[in-house]
């Protein structure tokens, strides 16, 4: 499993040592993801981990970068990944990195597998979407992209 410091190593033009010190370790390979097409994309551009950390079950992820730096081609792909982020945790074990599914703790909510599961399973049928500047979109599983979605179907 990745650690956060291999992370800040392999990654030093947009990762500050510390930046991932809040994402639990299940998650780190799935911000490896993140910034395996993020990083080269915005080195240089002043790019900065601002939040980075689990949050009802999902990665609350902000970060910020100078507005001159940001072009449309960054914005374009850097929207696409981080909603793809986003939606990739609320489909993987924050303890392990295993496929995860929400389940709530009292007035929790975290993505564990059967494994470090805990509490009562949360049951949605509808797959999780997310309304971004392009379109909406969903995340396919299977396929670990995001799907695009009519927006009259939402």
């Amino acid at each position: 499993m990745t650690t956060a410091e291999e992370l800040s190593e392999r990654y030093p033009e947009v990762l500050y040592p510390g930046d991932l010190k809040d994402v639990p370790p299940g998650w780190l390979d799935i911000v490896d993801r993140y910034f395996a097409v993020v990083s080269p994309l915005m080195k240089d551009s002043g790019y900065e981990v601002v939040t980075a950390a689990e949050l009802a079950g999902g990665l609350d992820w902000m970060w910020t970068s100078p507005l001159s730096a940001m072009t449309a081609e960054r914005h374009r792909v850097v929207d696409r990944e981080d909603v793809l982020l986003e939606l990739r945790s609320y489909h993987t074990c924050s303890t392990c990195g295993r496929p995860g599914v929400g389940w709530t703790t009292g007035k929790t909510i975290v993505t564990r597998c059967e494994e470090h599961s805990g509490g009562e399973r949360v049951v949605d049928g509808k797959p999780l979407m997310r309304r971004t500047p392009h379109g909406v979109v969903r995340y396919d599983v299977a396929a670990d992209q995001l799907v695009d979605v009519d927006a009259e179907d939402v």
